[in-house]
């Protein structure tokens, strides 16, 4: 009798040990956030100033079958002579249609929303609809990956293009992943909310930024 209660306390202790590792397969997330050193062209001119945009996101994923994964992003843009303002906040919804060590591939819907703008004494507050895709690549025997994510998409005369590549270092904690990440962004959106339909901006730049995968 004693035997069998060592051993059923022996099961119970593994199984509970094991919750967390199971958890962590079974559900996760990620949150980062980015620095964006902003070059712009407004309407073809190019912006006297632009200031370092912050980006911030969160991502949370899940094992249940059909119902996608879900992100959201805030993103500022801050421009003087011409004067363009506005958060841009991304509500993604996406599927992994890849996911190992080596490589995952995310692929959904974006729906872009464009909050408190200005643009050269133009207000506007819109949505946006666009397609997301999201890769990453490791570098075999290297904590590197190389990364990509785009959206795009075009609706009722506007156009948007949100674009990024780059590179990140992996570093593994306790209970999550550190990635240490760099690249190159571009915004490209023609806005057509405007009685002149002069809406044309691009915005280029490199970031820095870190992520929590956990």
């Amino acid at each position: 009798m004693k035997t069998t209660s060592m051993t059923l306390a022996a099961a119970a202790l593994t199984a509970f040990l094991a919750m967390p590792a199971q958890a962590d397969t079974l559900a996760g997330g990620k949150v980062g956030a980015d620095a964006w050193f902003m070059d712009a062209d407004v309407n073809n001119v190019e912006a006297d100033d632009a200031s370092t945009a912050g980006s911030y996101y969160a991502a949370i994923e899940h094992p249940l079958p059909l119902i996608p994964n879900a992100k959201i992003r805030q993103t500022s843009v801050s421009v003087d002579n011409p004067d363009v303002d506005f958060d841009q906040i991304d509500f993604v919804a996406y599927y992994e249609f890849l996911d190992n060590d080596l490589v995952s591939v995310d692929a959904g819907i974006n729906m872009q929303r464009f909050q408190s703008g200005k643009f050269q004494g133009q207000s506007f507050d819109e949505w946006q609809p666009n397609i997301y895709a999201d890769a990453r690549v490791g570098l075999v025997g290297t904590p590197l990956f190389v990364f990509a994510t785009v959206s795009k998409g075009e609706f009722d005369g506007t156009s948007t293009l949100d674009a990024e590549a780059g590179l990140q270092y992996q570093l593994g904690l306790v209970a999550a992943d550190l990635n240490v990440r760099g690249g190159y962004r571009m915004i490209d959106h023609d806005f057509d909310y405007f009685d002149n339909n002069d809406g044309e901006l691009d915005v280029t730049g490199f970031f820095v930024g870190a992520e929590l995968d956990f």
